[in-house]
């Protein structure tokens, strides 16, 4: 097929949008929209690295392609006052000189035939700088003198402690035996409250528990009152309560705090699997902040594609997550020199 200006800045504009990670409508098709697939085992010694690649669905996804176009033209001033039906007639061009039947054709981004969209190579080369190349992992490192060091120095406590324990086990009990021998159970008297003059007087018994002494019954003089009205009663109450010397407060209502599972805090930030092995390059107190940081992240290198997840009460921003920690070590080394503070954490 061959290209003309219009049809080539057309497709220009939707790869830039594809490489920016956004996913794009274009009305009467369908949506394209950037995938992220993790990185997989291939053998023992061998892993594909994570790459993007570029999908469709029949769905209306995404910014559409007339009102990209659109903007680019109120930004060039080509038509400032409403460039929205140009855009359309600009789009309904672009799409007929690139869908022949079932088949739609992106100038240097893909092939979309039958909803299955195939990466131009140059584009695949821009989405995926590192290749689709296996990289070797190295073996597990074995056990090092200062490991094996480390562990005898354990079993050498450990076994210190247990034969410190029976050795001193009989001296113990003999100690306890003597101790409980000489030991003389304390005579109890019946408590001052519960002499006959104080069951007389109808005082009841004092409790060690001050919520219990607020809710004690009036004394018998108050019982013989009459209760005339509600607010006799609660007077002669608050008095009572008041010449007893007990003082009630009221608490003030507590505002509970925010909780991790609030819908609100939750904020579409992805779930950690346990297992799962992720490379952090960075914690955040809001998730608004981690998706400002994603943003620079793929601002600085296009091929990083930064996800978000719920991280205790904080987001967690990980550009890389796979089953295997090695592949994470990797990762990490491969783009130290763009990102030299990031480091792997193994879910629960």
């Amino acid at each position: 097929m061959n290209a003309n200006p219009m049809t080539e800045q057309v497709a220009k504009l939707v790869g830039n949008l594809l490489a920016g990670g956004g996913t794009l409508y274009l009305p009467g098709v369908g949506s394209l929209y950037v995938e992220r697939q993790p990185a997989r085992r291939i053998d023992r010694r061998h892993v594909v690295p994570p790459f993007r690649t570029v999908q469709f669905t029949s769905q209306e996804r995404g910014t559409s392609l007339i009102d990209e176009i659109a903007r680019v033209l109120r930004v060039n001033g080509e038509k400032p006052a409403d460039p929205l039906p140009e855009a359309r007639k600009v789009y309904d061009r672009w799409l007929s000189q690139v869908r022949e039947e079932d088949t739609l054709t992106i100038v240097g981004i893909g092939v979309l035939r039958f909803k299955d969209f195939k990466l131009d190579e140059a584009f695949d080369r821009r989405l995926n700088p590192q290749g689709h190349e296996p990289v070797r992992v190295r073996a597990p490192r074995r056990f090092d003198a200062v490991l094996w060091i480390g562990v005898a120095a354990v079993v050498c406590v450990v076994g210190f402690t247990a034969w410190w324990w029976f050795s001193e086990r009989p001296l113990r009990e003999e100690m306890q035996t003597v101790v409980a021998e000489r030991s003389e159970p304390m005579p109890q008297s019946a408590p001052e409250s519960l002499t006959t003059d104080s069951l007389a007087e109808g005082v009841a018994a004092p409790s060690d528990d001050p919520l219990a002494q607020t809710a004690e019954e009036p004394s018998a003089p108050e019982r013989m009152q009459p209760s005339a009205a509600t607010g006799g009663q609660t007077s002669a109450t608050n008095s009572a309560a008041t010449s007893g010397g007990v003082a009630t407060t009221s608490s003030a209502p507590v505002t509970p705090a925010a909780h991790p599972t609030d819908p609100a805090f939750e904020a579409g930030a992805s779930s950690l699997v346990s297992g799962r092995n992720y490379v952090v390059m960075g914690v955040f107190s809001t998730e608004k902040n981690a998706r400002k940081a994603a943003h620079a992240a793929s601002s600085k290198e296009p091929a990083i594609t930064c996800g978000v997840y719920r991280f205790g009460s904080k987001f967690m921003l990980s550009p890389f997550e796979s089953d295997d920690a090695e592949a994470c070590r990797l990762f990490i080394r491969a783009h130290a020199e763009r990102f030299p503070d990031m480091w792997t954490y193994t879910a629960r």
